[in-house]
């Protein structure tokens, strides 16, 4: 029984409810001496069911290639998605339906039907892709190519997810990591990390580039600080928010006036950073001393520039996202294969949640699920 119940666990959520039915209708039929059943075929209805949408690069990363998506209320996880080798960075299109997983050693971007659970035909793009954001329209995904260990990129590729082809790339920093788009989908901002990944030559970057995305022209850098990793904009689109991976800090940026406030120490090895709906706070990943290390995610007071009390998760945290309620924050811990929910009204994080062999990546959405309802009356005279 062990075994079938292991078995069914991952059994793909439209199907379980048939499921059940089908291992537990043969029993009853067996112990009912006088029944009347009637009963027609089962109705489908669709309801949207909120996911964690999470990559698995593999221990050591790039030994993975799939993406597990995990029911948040049951937090049950569905089957895993082979994409390509390393996926480490999830977009979700705005309408729930179709996520884009950038897969670093394989120079590619993998459509993901979140429906169907079927992965599509990979996408070329440039070298060492490293973060993908999807504009508000959903037409454009934007990569940043950020190079792999023999050489250094420098460019963004778009892809019309009409087409699903890539376009021609845009010049940016080298060493792009991070890229984030403004809502009115105007504007696109990207870290230029410079030569962080082992085995790059060259200088570690210090500014963000911003990007034009109606004639997809770079603008003039603004300086930050030293190997900018990840970016957040505010909800109005006036600030962003970058974290410096080797100063330590995180920096604003007043995308309307060009004024770069004074950095904000946060702790060794910020990483990802993701920030509230009201832009109240921002809440940073600490790598720390590496995957093994145990991680902490620290909380940033916005308006007063005060760091609170750092929130311990699991090792190697890598990115962290919010919910779209505001009500918690979802982190994933390469070092402990695991997932993370921070209560956000408290800070509190819960018990480690296992997902899989080197979580990279998380997104999460609210996806469209065809699950199955049950119109079959029943009337027993005896059991």
């Amino acid at each position: 029984m062990s075994e079938m119940i292991k078995k069914f666990k991952f059994i793909s959520a439209p199907y379980r409810a048939l499921a059940v039915l089908l291992i537990v209708a043969p029993l009853l039929a067996g112990c009912a001496s006088t029944s009347s059943h009637k009963s027609t075929s089962v109705p489908i209805k669709v309801q949207l069911t909120t996911e964690a949408i999470i990559a698995l690069a593999g221990s050591p990363p790039g030994a993975g290639d799939t993406v597990v998506p995990m029911n948040l209320g049951t937090k049950l996880a569905e089957l895993p998605i082979t994409v390509g080798t390393y996926p480490d960075s999830i977009a979700v299109a705005p309408s729930g339906k179709m996520a884009y997983v950038a897969s670093y050693d394989n120079n590619e971007v993998t459509p993901v039907n979140l429906v169907t659970g079927k992965a599509g035909r990979p996408i070329p793009v440039g070298n060492g892709p490293a973060d993908i954001v999807i504009a508000p329209n959903g037409k454009t995904a934007y990569v940043t190519d950020a190079g792999q260990s023999n050489s250094l990129g420098d460019t963004v590729t778009p892809i019309d997810l009409a087409t699903n082809k890539a376009e021609p790339p845009i010049q940016v920093g080298p060493g792009p990591q991070g890229i984030a788009i403004t809502s009115n989908g105007k504007m696109a901002y990207v870290a230029d990390a410079g030569a962080i990944v082992t085995g790059q030559s060259g200088p570690i970057g210090n500014t963000i580039t911003p990007i034009d995305l109606a004639t997809r022209t770079p603008g003039k850098p603004i300086t930050v600080g030293n190997g900018p990793a990840g970016i957040a904009l505010s909800p109005g689109g006036v600030y962003a928010y970058v974290t410096n991976l080797d100063s330590g800090s995180i920096t604003q940026v007043n995308l309307v006036s060009g004024i770069v406030g004074p950095s904000i120490p946060v702790g060794n090895g910020p990483l990802s950073i993701a920030i509230t709906p009201n832009g109240t706070f921002a809440y940073v990943t600490l790598v720390g001393a590496g995957p093994s290390a145990p991680g902490e995610v620290v909380p940033v007071n916005l308006a007063t520039g005060k760091t609170g009390k750092p929130i311990t998760v699991g090792d190697g945290p890598q990115q962290i996202v919010i919910g779209p309620n505001g009500q918690h924050a979802y982190v994933v811990d390469s070092g402990s294969n695991a997932i993370t929910i921070i209560n956000l009204a408290t800070n509190t994080p819960s018990a480690p949640i296992a997902v899989g062999n080197g979580p990279q990546a998380i997104a999460i959405a609210k996806v469209p699920r065809e699950v199955p309802v049950s119109t079959a009356s029943n009337t027993s005279t005896s059991h």
